[in-house]
């Protein structure tokens, strides 16, 4: 009898040792689903840091492009006002 207690005893404990080793299991399981989760969000965020600093660079590009421009219009119509005050002054005399 003491024997069969015995074994009762070693296969609760078996069965409780299983129970815990499955729960550790499916703890584990869901760390590394949240881990590769984690990893393909900062994945899709590096990739988004990289478009956005690419339109930036292009942003500032053409930023330089129309403030060239724009000095050169501004020269230009400089130019111009001095051009016509001249002839307004001519004519006036």
């Amino acid at each position: 009898m003491s024997e069969q207690l015995s074994l009762e005893a070693a296969l609760n404990r078996f069965e409780q040792a299983m129970q815990t080793f499955e729960g550790a299991a499916v703890r584990v399981r869901q760390q590394l689903a949240a881990s590769a989760a984690a990893n393909n969000e900062t994945h899709a965020m590096r990739e988004d840091r990289s478009k956005l600093a690419a339109e930036l660079d292009r942003t500032k590009a053409r930023l330089s492009d129309q403030s060239r421009v724009t000095a050169e219009a501004v020269k230009r119509l400089d130019a111009a006002m001095a051009a016509v005050v001249r002839i307004v002054d001519k004519d006036g005399d």
